[in-house]
């Protein structure tokens, strides 16, 4: 029997509370007395494109399974449909209405992403669906505060964080909306069988959700697995002293010293506005600059802050926000950036944090800026080859995140740290690594080195000869002197800023 249809679109909100689009369209079909039909489309770009990642898309898989018996549980379900979107939509609509399934009324519900990429395939499926009389409802749902909200005195975009934090902070305090609770029924789904042309190809799918990573070591997928997690952290975050996030966060070997939330975050398991107002306002007594909630919280803002950089400024997702710094006269060598991908590179803290990379998927924030800017200013490698590898192997792989990421430590982007400051690895190494406990774990070759020499083996020959270690047998060798890199580095980069042609025999 026909009826009117509310479609639910789920892409990056793969949850059930807190979930705006999901409430919005389960009223619409209580209100026009229709089935509400959940969908997922898998996009060729999700689990086959260039930036795809096997790690991430076996998250995904798991999740969504993990969905689809949660929608079950409350009368729903969840239709796996082959994309793209904006073919897929259309199709979809096309065949409710052609089989008879749909009465006069077809609505579709989704969560705004904000990617250059989402933003065009959602204003393609809005032109295509409204000459078939469907109504299209984008709410919002990924971010804490929407991209468009906040700007600067001058209406400009912000390009330096710590003023859009202060504004961020009171859009939410202002806001401070009480989060959506998860609904215990839904509307029932109409009875549908999908043409071929539109059933995802399984088989595909499959072959590329086979990890790279160990699956042992990646996060557990599913709403639930995340709020548990989110729950075990949000009582950590409040700590004090020693025990807290705030003396905790940039430990390299502390595994329960950052929330390992952003995979959960980047697919919608969380709502990061629950999170937030979980955190906020804070207790006067914990609203200093350094409490471990505001610095939390903080990281929320950050993945806002990225999100509406490429909002503005969408050229950024394929080149330098700072346009002179495409003029760098970068290094293309591949056995470079091969040594840095394998974790080769004779630099103890960038080649455990690239074989943490490899082996579970993740990478601690702190490190991410270590081997970014070694890539960049160390070896002299274009900032997107690292972003590109970034996104093939991280779970949480978020495209704004990852790329404000990048230029940050390339300095090509906003609030970057200025051309001219180059990460020494070694000093990183001992501040946040002090007693090589994160080298020791990813780096077994070097475990019989104690600090300092396990930050810097070359120079501590009478530690390597006790440990039985020669470097270029058991370990590489140094892949560049820092000191040499670092003036190549400079010079390099000032010529671009400066506009100034390559020396010759360059």
């Amino acid at each position: 029997m026909s009826a009117p249809i509310t479609i639910l679109w789920l892409r990056r909100d793969l949850r059930l509370a807190d979930h705006p689009a999901l409430i919005a369209a389960a009223a619409h079909a209580h209100e026009t007395s229709g089935r509400l039909l959940p969908i997922f489309i898998w996009e060729p770009g999700v689990f086959a494109g260039r930036r795809a990642s096997a790690n991430r898309t076996w998250f995904l898989r798991e999740s969504l399974r993990e969905l689809s018996r949660e929608l079950e549980a409350r009368g729903s379900m969840l239709l796996e449909v082959q994309g793209p979107g904006s073919s897929a939509l259309p199709a979809l609509v096309q065949h409710l209405t052609t089989s008879g399934t749909a009465a006069n009324e077809i609505a579709l519900f989704f969560t705004r992403d904000h990617t250059p990429y989402a933003r065009a395939r959602d204003r393609a499926v809005a032109e295509l669906l409204a000459p078939r009389g469907v109504s299209v409802h984008a709410t919002r749902g990924f971010t804490v505060v929407e991209p468009d909200e906040l700007l600067t005195g001058g209406g400009t975009a912000y390009g330096v964080y710590t003023p859009y934090f202060r504004r961020w902070l009171e859009r939410v305090s202002l806001n401070n909306e009480r989060p959506l609770a998860a609904p215990a029924t839904l509307p029932p789904p109409p009875s549908l069988k999908l043409p071929p042309a539109l059933q995802p190809d399984h088989a595909a799918i499959e072959r590329a959700a086979q990890p790279t990573a160990t699956v042992a070591l990646l996060p557990v997928p599913g709403e639930s697995a995340a709020r548990a997690a989110a729950e075990r952290w949000i009582t950590a975050a409040r700590g004090n002293g020693v025990n807290g996030y705030a003396a905790r966060r940039n430990t390299l070997a502390d595994e329960e010293g950052t929330s390992r939330l952003s995979a959960a975050l980047h697919l919608g398991l969380l709502s990061p506005r629950e999170l937030v107002s979980r955190l906020l306002p804070l207790p006067p007594e914990r609203e200093g600059e350094r409490s471990g909630e505001r610095l939390w919280v903080s990281q929320i803002a950050w993945r806002d802050f990225y999100t509406q950089v490429l909002w503005h400024a969408p050229h950024a997702a394929r080149s330098s926000w700072k346009p002179a710094y495409d003029a760098i006269e970068w290094d293309t060598r591949e056995g470079t950036f091969n040594a840095w991908c394998d974790g080769r590179t004779g630099y103890p803290i960038v080649d455990a944090a690239m074989r943490q990379l490899r082996e579970t998927g993740f990478m601690h924030n702190r490190a991410r800026m270590i081997t970014a800017s070694f890539l960049t200013k160390d070896l002299l490698v274009d900032w997107r080859k690292g972003e590109a590898h970034f996104l093939q192997h991280l779970v949480d792989g978020d495209v704004a995140a990852n790329n404000g990421g990048w230029q940050w430590s390339a300095g090509s982007g906003t609030d970057a740290q200025p051309y001219f400051r180059i990460f020494n690895p070694v000093t990183q190494a001992g501040n946040f690594d002090p007693d090589g406990a994160y080298v020791r774990r990813w780096i077994p070759e070097l475990a019989a080195l104690k600090a300092p020499a396990i930050h810097a083996p070359w120079a501590h020959a009478a530690a390597l000869a006790a440990a039985g270690i020669t470097l270029g047998v058991h370990y590489p060798e140094p892949i560049v002197d820092h000191a040499v890199a670092r003036a190549r580095t400079l010079e390099a980069y000032a010529r671009a800023v400066k506009g100034l042609p390559a020396p010759r025999g360059e």
